[in-house]
């Protein structure tokens, strides 16, 4: 099987790696918005970057299927859209090392690291990025989410193209309505609204010198009186 990464950012590239290293997946080439190809050859962990009319042309939907790793949902989903009308069809990724069930359902694009944990009774839409995510039982997740080292309760519902942040949380039963932004180290213990941007209180960072503590520096010698 044969595969295309829509993207050149780190996310893309991590992306990469992850097909080639733990999948049946061959990656064949990176793909850009033709207004973002170099007018140079150009390459990225090895691979040509091309673009979008070169991908259709060299590597096309009878013989090669897509995914899309862009971070931003907007720009996945509008991407999603237009690669989804000229024909292809998009590879999923789920980590041989993440934990999941038999009974996960999951749509097209999905892209799931080592690191999360996905308890019994999850759905998962089209679109979406699950990276270091613990799902609680009967989830729901929408299209075009990205969740980022959060935690979610036993049956919540994330609307479509919302992003939770890391260690953000979510309470049992609650949903998150669509475009939603929650920060990190939120907890969510109420259905919020769509469009809805959640976050903490800004709190002073205090910043201060490691050399007085002494025991993050046993090795210096202590004065003793």
């Amino acid at each position: 099987m044969k595969v295309i990464i829509y993207g050149t950012g780190k996310m893309a590239e991590f992306i990469c790696y992850s097909f080639m290293n733990d999948s049946d997946y061959n990656v064949d080439a990176f793909c850009v918005d033709d207004a973002y190809v170099s007018p140079t050859a150009n390459t990225l962990l090895g691979l040509p970057i091309l673009s979008f009319a070169q991908v259709l042309k060299n590597f096309p939907p009878e013989t090669h299927k897509m995914h899309i790793a862009i971070g931003r949902n907007s720009a996945r989903e509008s991407v999603y859209k237009k690669v989804s009308e000229t024909g292809y069809a998009f590879a999923n990724y789920i980590s041989s090392k993440a934990n999941v069930w038999p009974d996960l359902v999951f749509g097209h694009n999905t892209f799931i690291d080592q690191c999360c944990d996905i308890q019994p009774f999850v759905t998962i839409s089209n679109n979406c990025m699950l990276i270091g995510a613990r799902i609680g039982h009967h989830s729901t997740i929408g299209n075009n989410v990205l969740l980022s080292g959060n935690i979610l309760a036993g049956n919540v519902t994330i609307g479509n193209n919302s992003f939770l942040g890391i260690n953000s949380a979510v309470k049992e039963d609650i949903i998150i309505g669509s475009h939603n932004i929650i920060g990190a180290g939120v907890f969510i213990n109420k259905n919020t609204e769509d469009y809805a941007i959640v976050s903490n209180a800004t709190v002073p960072q205090r910043v201060g010198d490691s050399k007085r503590f002494v025991m993050f520096n046993k090795a210096q010698d202590v004065k003793q009186p």
